[in-house]
């Protein structure tokens, strides 16, 4: 259940949890309506993160196959080479949107096709493919959309740090 602004509760779907150094977070989709491009109205998923003091679980539901990110331990190592570590969502074609692929890190968004570093770089260098700016898939894979063993064509000049 998901309390929303002005105290009204709702029933949502837990896409995923992630525990943060302030706590846990639950990834939570919720049905509106939106308006199309030829003036029609059809069902849309917002999601959104919410804290603890935002949603409740629904009595009688099992979560235990709710992706779940736990926040890491001190002195924890990071994913080891070849450890999966990344998720793709397949985004579908829909009139006036054309289908698109988006790179998360594991937890952030709820995927069956996990990839390893490899993985996920050739899979960002597809067309119409992104990485999630919510979990920063971009940073933790690469400065650069290069597919593995392949060299760009161009020279660039290096980057500035941020």
């Amino acid at each position: 259940m998901v309390t929303l602004p002005g105290g009204h509760e709702i029933r949502a779907r837990l896409h995923a949890r992630r525990q943060t150094k302030d706590g846990w977070q639950y990834q939570v989709g919720v049905l509106i309506w939106q308006d199309t491009a030829h003036g029609a109205v059809e069902p849309v998923e917002h999601r959104a993160w919410v804290s603890p003091a935002h949603a409740s679980p629904v009595p009688g539901i099992s979560y235990e196959h709710v992706p779940t990110l736990r926040a890491p331990q001190t002195g924890s190592t990071p994913p080891r080479k070849g450890q999966p570590a990344w998720t793709v969502q397949h985004l579908p074609h829909r009139p006036g949107h054309p289908g698109a692929t988006l790179i998360h890190v594991i937890g952030c968004t709820p995927s069956d096709q996990i990839l390893d570093r490899e993985q996920a770089l050739t899979a960002l260098h597809q067309p119409r493919a992104a990485a999630c700016r919510e979990c920063g898939a971009a940073g933790s894979l690469t400065d650069h959309k290069e597919p593995p063993g392949q060299e760009s064509q161009t020279q660039t000049p290096p980057r500035a740090p941020d």
